[in-house]
């Protein structure tokens, strides 16, 4: 390396901005250092714009072959909800079937219980649907999750005593207004 051959760096004025001020820095370092040394420089940089170009190209193109493999599987997820807000506008336009009320619904849940083959006994009272008798507990179970799903009847008030292979059941089942 050979000694600068150029004007000496002088301090930038405190009025300039930062990048003013490193601006003119950097233009007495370069003018400080010999062409040789500046051709290197020049080298230097270009070999590292090049790398940087080609860094990005590959970059680019594994990110174009993720997209390529999962463009399928998104738009299939696109088909899913459009297909599921599709039947939701359905299902808001359809109006929910009449539930039965009083003796019909007592008849209802008696034929229920009769078409699972549970031996309860359903009876009307003044707070809702008493049920009675002595059923298979997992049965019992699924009768009583069908009747909330179709009927809107729940718990409660449930006593459930094993008794054997059964489950003895003294429940209250109530309408969604809560009588």
């Amino acid at each position: 390396m050979s000694a600068p051959t150029s004007a000496p760096i002088s301090a930038p004025t405190s009025t300039a901005s930062p990048i003013a001020q490193a601006s003119a820095r950097l233009r007495s370092a370069w003018h400080a250092i010999s062409p040789r040394e500046q051709r290197l420089v020049s080298l230097a940089g270009g070999v590292l714009g090049i790398a940087a170009v080609v860094g990005l190209f590959d970059w680019s193109q594994a990110e174009h072959a993720r997209l390529e493999r999962s463009l399928p599987r998104a738009e299939a997820q696109l088909e899913q909800v459009q297909e599921a807000a599709t039947e939701i506008a359905r299902l808001r336009t359809v109006t929910p079937p009449a539930r039965p009320t009083g003796p019909a619904l007592l008849e209802a849940v008696q034929a229920s219980a009769k078409a699972r083959g549970l031996a309860l006994v359903a009876q009307a009272g003044g707070e809702g649907i008493q049920i009675k008798g002595q059923a298979d507990f997992d049965a019992l179970m699924g009768w009583l999750a069908t009747l909330q799903k179709d009927q809107g009847l729940r718990v409660r008030r449930m006593e459930i005593q094993p008794q054997g292979e059964q489950a003895g059941i003294d429940a209250l089942l109530v309408g969604p207004d809560g009588a």
